[in-house]
């Protein structure tokens, strides 16, 4: 790949080549669009290669997916606690075998399936030209995930993250493979946990909201983040939780106030990634700002 015309904006120098992809989509539009678990629409499910095709086609630069690993050691997609939801299922989804979870199904009620639940490895293997968040992996980079991970020879289109408390990534530091990293935070300390590894391929900061005053909705610190070389990475997720976004700054309130409250109030903060539900919405408000 040929990186000469790609500036580098996020992450270290020795590094540019694996990250060119990153910066380019960075570089090519004045925010970068996230889309959660892909873009399930219809009869399209979340965490699944059609979701993953699907935003593509939707103009979304990063397709996120969660990961599970089967008792036996088989990675699936699919964001356990939401069982019964997706499933209708009550089973803990983390205690089932490869063979099982193969069988496991996408419903809304009685006799509607909406196809299976899929391996990493099919969507991985099948992906389009389009950069992959991987979420709920760092439970697993200790024991072979990495390795396995290795394989499809993605080191360029895949993200990687965890949070920084808990020791997870010193198996970065210590892989081969310098897959693009984001930590997350959810105090403005945390940043000095991570970002001085020069073996950790640090690229971007997630800012994850726990509280309804969370101190992270300040400008100053989404400069910082900047000034340390990486990007700011914001959810406009409406999850229910009572956090929403930052501050309120969500997916919600775009849609049904117009962007400029949502993303808008995102993109005054400093944020260079936003991640949605929304993504072809999202785009439309890019390119009119654009």
């Amino acid at each position: 790949m040929n990186t000469a015309a790609t500036p580098i904006r996020f992450g270290r120098e020795q590094y540019a080549q694996i990250n060119a992809n990153l910066n380019q989509a960075c570089a090519r539009s004045p925010f970068v669009i996230a889309a959660h678990r892909g873009t399930p629409r219809g009869d399209i499910r979340e965490n699944t290669l059609n979701s993953v095709l699907a935003t593509k086609q939707v103009n979304a630069d990063i397709a996120e997916i969660d990961v599970i690993r089967s008792t036996d050691g088989e990675y699936f997609a699919f964001h356990d606690g939401t069982e019964m939801a997706r499933l209708r299922i009550t089973d803990d989804i983390l205690s089932k075998t490869a063979a099982e979870l193969d069988e496991l199904r996408y419903t809304e009620y009685p006799g509607a399936y909406y196809g299976n639940v899929e391996r990493v490895a099919h969507i991985l293997s099948n992906a389009p030209d389009i950069l992959i968040n991987i979420d709920r992996s760092w439970r697993y980079w200790g024991s072979g995930f990495l390795d396995w991970l290795d394989q499809f020879h993605l080191g360029s289109k895949l993200i990687l993250k965890c949070p920084v408390t808990g020791g997870f990534q010193q198996a970065l530091h210590d892989h081969d493979v310098k897959y693009m990293f984001m930590g997350m935070i959810q105090n403005p300390d945390e940043l000095d946990l991570f970002v001085d590894d020069e073996q950790i391929n640090t690229v971007g900061v997630e800012l994850v909201a726990t509280t309804e005053d969370t101190p992270l909705a300040d400008p100053a610190i989404f400069n910082r983040i900047n000034e340390l070389g990486l990007y700011t990475f914001v959810n406009a997720l409406d999850l229910g939780n009572g956090y929403c976004g930052l501050k309120g700054m969500d997916d919600t309130r775009s849609i049904l106030e117009g962007p400029q409250a949502g993303w808008g109030a995102l993109l005054a903060l400093g944020a260079d990634v936003i991640q949605t539900d929304w993504p072809e919405k999202l785009d439309e408000y890019r390119r009119a700002i654009s």
